[in-house]
């Protein structure tokens, strides 16, 4: 088996404004606290190799991993189907393409992150070796669900009681000596932790990268954001609310995750060896808006004490309604890493309900799920849709959407993984 390994810096290298919730204001980051990354992991079994790569940015539209695979494809005979990119979600990271308002980001910047992403796929493909693959898993509190029910209706406020996900997964790529030269950890957990504070930031995914390399001397450490829709860092919250935390904090969260992982490193037997059988599939999963009445986008629009992103957002809605569709096309996939590890693979911001239910449908099968692979929308299942709240209702807008989604993602999404899982599943079987 050979992996490859690779990061490159995207840290804007100009003023820009900021992503995530300083975009709502309008205001361009003052500073850097820490650096922003791509990271890229190849996995090649001799048949069909794949590429992982994770970018420290909040969101970009499917576009931009078009145009990846193709320069993936072109240069080094890479299907599209096995290019995998994925967002970190970090709140403080540059405004960009496909989800911020066309005023707010950045045509150089564009130019310049996607320059670093195929510079580090070609440095990915200079950087191979043998090696083996090991997983495992690890249960961590950190953190916590954010719908809670208010007076009968959901408020977006710390819920110790709601659904979340404690799973943190590890996939380890040692080198034929047995040194750890890639730690890839995936979790479900919103970015959030110092909200709108105007410095770039990769926020806690960032920071535990960062630790990984400090104690695996060589090695790289990636992430990948899981079904964090819904969650939010439980050190945020104090008083029954969410407060804005500082840096020290985020670096108390990524420690906390960090030894969990190291200690699930150095723990006999915790880690299993995975034999790689690699496939993989992606598909676009078509969802049924329920178009917003056109007097409530014109009162978002001209809302005197909104936030001046979402108005911008809005008007541009209000300005296309009637050529809108009242659709949205959500990009999955899976891949499979070996006879019972799969990955899901999903666009937008998926709810923790999402991958349950998924998960569900391949028993006996461990099942890791990479969220946020574009900016489509937050991914509610059909439970949370009948409960309301902003991952249902409130957010559609904010996505320039032209409705929210409909009552029968539940069925929808069944349909596309079962299939994509059975066509899998027969290729390894060939």
């Amino acid at each position: 088996m050979r992996f490859g390994a690779a990061k490159d810096l995207i840290t804007p290298d100009r003023k820009t404004f900021m992503g995530g919730y300083a975009s709502f204001f309008n205001n361009p980051f003052v500073g850097i606290h820490d650096d922003l990354f791509v990271r890229a992991l190849l996995m090649d079994d001799g048949k069909a190799p794949l590429l992982f790569i994770s970018v420290d940015l909040l969101f970009h539209d499917f576009k931009l991993t078009r145009k990846v695979q193709e320069y993936a494809k072109s240069r080094y005979e890479l299907s599209a189907d096995h290019l995998f990119l994925a967002y970190s979600h970090t709140h403080g990271g540059p405004a960009v393409e496909g989800y911020d308002d066309v005023s707010q980001h950045s045509p150089e910047y564009e130019e310049f992150l996607l320059s670093r992403i195929f510079s580090c796929i070609d440095r990915v493909m200079v950087n191979c070796f043998e090696g083996s693959l090991e997983y495992g898993s690890v249960s961590g509190d950190w953190n916590i669900n954010r719908r809670l029910f208010v007076d009968g209706a959901v408020e977006n406020m710390p819920n110790p009681q709601g659904l979340k996900d404690d799973r943190l997964h590890v996939l380890r790529v040692n080198d034929q000596s047995g040194k750890a030269r890639v730690i890839l950890f995936n979790y479900a957990c919103h970015p959030v932790t110092v909200r709108d504070t105007p410095y770039l930031s990769g926020d806690f995914p960032g920071r535990v990268c960062h630790l990984l390399e400090a104690e695996y001397f060589g090695a790289m450490g990636i992430f990948f954001q899981g079904s964090g829709g819904n969650s939010r860092p439980k050190v945020t919250t104090k008083g029954g609310e969410f407060i804005t935390c500082t840096y020290d904090e985020v670096d108390e969260m990524a420690a906390a995750i960090t030894l969990g992982i190291k200690r699930l490193c150095r723990t006999s037997g915790a880690l299993v060896p995975v034999q790689l059988d690699l496939a993989a599939l992606q598909f676009a999963v078509k969802l049924e808006l329920d178009p917003f009445p056109k007097p409530r986008v014109a009162e978002a629009a001209s809302d005197a004490n909104g936030f001046p992103g979402l108005r911008q957002v809005a008007a541009r809605v209000l300005h296309n309604y009637e050529d809108m569709k009242a659709q949205i096309s959500l990009p999955g996939g899976m891949a499979r890493l070996s006879e019972s590890l799969y990955i899901a693979y999903m666009g937008g911001e998926p709810c923790y309900e999402v991958k349950l239910k998924l998960e569900q449908l391949f028993p006996g099968v461990t099942l890791l799920f990479f969220g946020y692979a574009d900016s489509t929308a937050y991914i509610p299942d059909d439970s949370i849709i009948a409960e309301g709240g902003y991952e249902a209702d409130g957010s559609a807008l904010e996505y320039g959407l032209k409705g929210s989604i409909k009552q029968g993602t539940d069925e929808v999404m069944a349909q596309a993984y079962k299939q994509a899982f059975e066509e899998l599943r027969l290729a390894g079987e060939a």
